[in-house]
């Protein structure tokens, strides 16, 4: 099975530390794993050679960025042939999602008060 993650940021948050331990996990139990991100100081924990890395500006809000996130995204599941999988619901995600089908997405969810 090869499992893509999105993660805007790798920092030390919850999210962010499930999508490192999650990316390790999978490449123990003979999983392909990879990470898509823009940066953060996890970074130099992953260990590359299992954890297929690629750096893309996933944290931006600009339109035009994130269109071609998603197609960078697009691109990168139908040549690896992955199964998706992202952490956060940025919009990047979200239209890969419709362009491609089905993924499994956590979130994190806001509430109005």
């Amino acid at each position: 099975m090869k499992v893509l993650q999105v993660i805007p940021k790798l920092g030390y948050g919850g999210a962010e530390t499930g999508c490192y331990d999650l990316a390790h996990y999978l490449t123990e139990n003979n999983c392909q794993s990879y990470l898509i991100t823009s940066g953060g100081p996890l970074l130099k924990y992953i260990k590359k050679d299992k954890v297929r890395l690629f750096r893309l500006p996933v944290h931006s809000k600009n339109p035009l960025l994130m269109i071609l996130n998603s197609i960078f995204i697009t691109l990168i599941i139908l040549f690896f042939d992955i199964q998706f999988r992202a952490q956060v619901l940025n919009y990047s995600s979200r239209f890969c999602g419709r362009l491609i089908g089905p993924f499994v997405l956590n979130k994190i969810d806001f509430f109005r008060k």
